[in-house]
């Protein structure tokens, strides 16, 4: 069984690499200010196995963007260092098919969600990768079921989630390549984990949700938008 323990102890480093990139930042003496708008379209794979990461397949689709602004650091003629705080929005689809007894049924949750995160990249003249990480904070999500003599779709608030979730704040990990154009155009590729939400037991939705145990996903797409970078220099 997947000890739920193991999760958490990886999200608590993920957070605290990001405050420790963010700390010796902003020791840094010469720095650039970015600013960055960023839109993501892609696809979805959905899991009830709380130790899988990757899904059997890709069955709805994920969209979202969010404003960035943070720090540049040069560190060679054509490289450099950016550590950014993300702001934006993000909608989460997660759909499942089961098979009981012969007949087919389907669950699908939709979340509408507020995303808080930091991010790395490092750049390499027209070339850029960056990782990150942070938390979604759904405030609104649907919930649709079918099959097998059973149907219904349901709205959930933040409040109702926390009722049926042990959390119901998402946290994701995002990975990117992107490459720029003319300087601040950017168009790339992502992949995105959103760590498991663990049902609570006897929550009281339990006699409607056909999975009773973890919900995960993982996605891939593409994103584009802009990054500025303006200069300054900060002597001591």
């Amino acid at each position: 069984m997947y000890d739920s323990t193991i999760g958490d102890k990886l999200k608590n480093r993920v957070f605290l690499t990001i405050i420790l990139i963010l700390v010796i930042s902003f020791n840094l003496k010469a720095v650039n200010l970015s600013v960055g708008f960023i839109s993501q379209f892609g696809l979805s794979g959905a899991n009830t196995n709380a130790s899988k990461i990757f899904p059997s397949g890709f069955r709805d689709f994920d969209t979202g963007f969010s404003f960035s602004i943070g720090i540049n650091q040069d560190i060679g003629s054509s490289m450099s260092f950016s550590v950014l705080l993300d702001l934006g929005y993000y909608h989460d689809s997660y759909d499942f098919r089961y098979t009981i007894n012969g007949k087919r049924v389907t669950e699908n949750y939709q979340f509408d969600s507020f995303l808080i995160g930091g991010y790395a990249r490092f750049n390499f003249a027209f070339l850029s990768i960056g990782a990150g990480g942070g938390a979604k904070i759904p405030g609104m999500a649907t919930y649709r079921v079918n099959g097998y003599n059973i149907g219904g779709r349901y709205r959930f608030s933040f409040g109702d989630l926390n009722d049926i979730f042990e959390s119901a704040v998402i946290p994701y990990l995002r990975f990117s390549i992107d490459f720029t154009i003319f300087n601040y155009l950017l168009i790339g590729v992502y992949a995105n984990y959103d760590f498991p939400l663990y049902f609570q037991h006897n929550n009281y939705m339990s006699d409607v949700f056909v999975n009773k145990d973890s919900i995960s996903a993982f996605d891939i797409g593409i994103q584009f938008g802009y990054y500025l970078n303006i200069n300054f220099d900060r002597d001591y």
